[in-house]
């Protein structure tokens, strides 16, 4: 199983990416976490957790990234992908309302019981 958190540049990734890997610690989920700022689209992953935050004001750059997990969410259906702030939340949110069928895949909160019940199987 591989997850990978993918961060704005503009923060730290990594002690971001420890804060998430720490909340699903206390829900009794725990696997390695690769933290990265560049975009991990010739990766193989099993989860992404993705918060591009506020750095994409003025940029396309977060709508970009939202397109491009969207359609990786449809073509690999097994996987998971998590938003973990607010700001993305709503961009994803944004994208999703543009396409006929959302993907069941894709997780808008990272503190949804829902999203927590995803994540516990793997």
């Amino acid at each position: 199983m591989k997850a990978i958190y993918f961060g704005d540049p503009g923060g730290d990734v990594e002690e971001e990416g420890l804060a998430i890997k720490k909340f699903l610690g206390k829900h009794n989920i725990n696997f390695n976490i690769i933290f990265t700022d560049i975009p991990p689209w010739e990766e193989n992953f099993d989860i992404l957790f993705f918060d591009w935050g506020g750095i994409s004001i003025g940029n396309s750059m977060l709508e970009h990234f939202c397109r491009w997990i969207i359609e990786h969410a449809e073509n690999h259906p097994g996987n998971i992908y998590v938003m973990t702030s607010l700001f993305t939340e709503r961009a994803m949110e944004d994208a999703i309302d543009r396409i006929p069928e959302k993907p069941n895949n894709i997780y808008l909160n990272i503190r949804n019981e829902k999203t927590i019940n995803a994540l516990s199987v793997f």
